[in-house]
């Protein structure tokens, strides 16, 4: 006999939820076929949603020392919520990441998305200045403010 589990997935959007709704999508900066940095939600109003990280470590898994990155958009209500987003260094492979230098910034911003408008996930990731933010994909605007940290996102060894 054979067992499968998985875990569930809260949905932003309930299953008979008739009003309007947002898509928030996630970005990326490629550094090399191995090495990207992501930008993405990972939970809303507090709920853990499938990531960007995730998909990327599902469609790399296996493949050595190539990168398969997943973006994935987000559905939400158009309403006031709490958006966590995080931009993280991923790596590949696993020993990659333990050997290079994994970057990460997050945080939570409160919005509520116009209805039918896409936004999205950007950032800066660096040794002196990190950041993540939505903005407007049609204007560019960043929604609240930016999560900012000036100085050094490096994650130790064990937070990798």
């Amino acid at each position: 006999m054979l067992l499968v589990s998985g875990c569930a997935t809260y949905s932003p959007v309930p299953e008979n939820y008739q009003g309007p709704v947002s898509t928030i999508a996630s970005s990326q900066k490629r550094h090399s076929i191995s090495k990207a940095d992501i930008f993405y939600l990972s939970r809303v109003d507090g709920q853990n949603i499938r990531s960007s990280l995730n998909a990327t470590r599902e469609a790399s898994y296996g493949q050595g020392p190539v990168l398969t990155t997943k973006l994935v958009s987000t559905r939400v209500p158009s309403r006031e919520g709490t958006f966590t987003l995080v931009g993280r260094t991923e790596y590949a492979a696993p020993i990659q990441a333990l050997t290079g230098t994994v970057y990460e910034v997050q945080g939570d911003i409160a919005f509520a998305p116009r209805p039918n408008e896409t936004y999205v996930v950007k950032g800066q990731l660096g040794p002196d200045y990190s950041a993540v933010w939505i903005e407007s994909r049609e204007t560019g605007e960043v929604v609240q403010k930016k999560i900012e940290i000036h100085g050094n996102t490096a994650l130790k060894i064990w937070q990798k």
